[in-house]
């Protein structure tokens, strides 16, 4: 199996956190920051950790040329992703996650050809709200290194066809979470066993890595 090469830009405290995770996984993990001592910082967990100044396109090109996800961790202004999600479609980057503040950064960046933006500030917004208004609640599951929740349309073969016909656990070791129908409306968190599966179905699936990589892409 190919591994994939997965580049952070921006070592600030939550570039740093996510190159630490994921070097924990199977990926290559590219780390970049023009602050030499942020590299200095996390070049004992991650092997690939470079100084770079993405002012420099040719240098910056050169680095990404052989990246499969580019994560922009950069979020005090939108230029540098602007710069690097422009750079990223040029390179035929097919996953571009970028950090961004603010409906008209979104706005432009997705224009751009950012295929996810994200804001770890508004996650942590949304995570207190939910401890401060539920008791016990948490946000994610505890799960194993290799575990992991994904969420994926109905595989061709499974539709029309009921959860008890496929035996989801039974033939594919795997716990169906959720299905979200209508649109992203209706979330069944307990689907009757016997209803056929819609094209449109949006299912959440519990499972080892291997086996959902294997359901979500047949030919991996």
């Amino acid at each position: 199996m190919v591994r994939t090469r997965i580049a952070v830009v921006g070592l600030g405290q939550f570039g740093t956190s996510l190159v630490r995770q994921l070097c924990r996984f199977d990926v290559e993990v590219l780390a970049i920051d023009k602050d030499p001592q942020k590299i200095e910082e996390i070049a004992d967990e991650c092997e690939d950790a470079i100084v770079l100044d993405i002012h420099d396109e040719e240098a910056t090109r050169e680095r990404l040329s052989e990246v499969d996800v580019l994560v922009v961790a950069i979020g005090e202004t939108p230029l540098p992703g602007i710069l690097l999600t422009t750079i990223a479609q040029e390179l035929g980057i097919e996953r571009i996650v970028v950090r961004a503040h603010g409906p008209t950064s979104r706005s432009i960046l997705m224009k751009l050809g950012a295929t996810e933006i994200y804001s770890p500030e508004k996650k942590a917004a949304e995570s207190m709200v939910r401890k401060l208004t539920v008791a016990n609640a948490i946000d994610s599951l505890p799960l194993n290194s290799d575990q992991a929740i994904i969420e994926v349309g109905v595989p061709s073969d499974w539709v029309g066809r009921s959860i008890k016909e496929i035996g989801v656990r039974q033939n594919y070791a795997l716990n169906l979470l959720c299905v979200s129908r209508n649109d992203g409306v209706d979330h069944d968190f307990a689907p009757a066993i016997d209803i056929p599966f819609k094209e449109t179905d949006i299912l959440y699936l519990l499972g080892s890595r291997d086996r959902l990589a294997k359901l979500a892409d047949p030919n991996s």
